[in-house]
């Protein structure tokens, strides 16, 4: 999130041009998960670097929209704008975005403009090629990476060991092995 933040705020200046231009940057992240550490937060949570015992905020010029999908249906909150937009993203054809249509003229045009497109064969190409990108990004995600870096780091773990019983047997002291290897001295013991 920073990392992409902070692109767009560099961004914001050409090569040596004064600080002072930089501009405000608002990034507005709407994930189709929920976001671990963030378990308390309504769907929709604004982000500003604050001092942590007064609260002042250090700069206006940062501000973070995290706005996480599967909270929306868990809401339960009528008469936001933000909400209808939101439902529309996840479900344009959902009955809160078709009965809102009638009070939100963007909302209704936004529904036209997707019709228009989804009858387009080049852009139902591209709707079904993000859509598989999303599943298979979630499957690596789900499945590959975790277990790779799992079993990388278990192998990592018999390695290490495996030096230390050798040092072990070379009559190193526990201390200097532990310092080595990064083992405590009691797992160095149990070897």
């Amino acid at each position: 999130i920073l990392f992409y933040w902070s692109k767009l705020y560099a961004r914001g200046i050409k090569q040596g041009e004064d600080y002072e231009k930089l501009s405000k940057t608002i990034e507005i992240l709407i994930a189709d998960f929920k976001i671990e550490g963030l378990e308390g937060l309504r769907y929709h949570s604004r982000w500003k670097i604050k001092e942590e015992e007064k609260e002042i905020v250090l700069t206006d010029k940062l501000e973070i929209h995290i706005i996480e999908l599967p909270k929306v249906k868990e809401t339960g909150e009528k008469g936001e704008e933000l909400l209808d937009w939101l439902y529309f993203i996840e479900n344009p054809g959902d009955e809160r975005v078709i009965k809102n249509m009638e009070k939100n003229e963007g909302l209704r045009e936004a529904k036209e403009k997707l019709e228009v497109m989804s009858d387009d064969e080049y852009m139902q190409r591209i709707a079904e090629w993000r859509e598989k990108a999303i599943r298979d990004e979630k499957e690596l995600l789900n499945t590959g990476y975790h277990k790779g870096m799992k079993q990388g780091e278990k192998e990592k773990r018999k390695e290490i060991q495996r030096i230390a019983k050798k040092l072990k047997e070379e009559n190193m002291t526990l201390e200097q092995i532990s310092k080595i290897t990064e083992l405590t001295i009691e797992e160095i013991e149990k070897l």
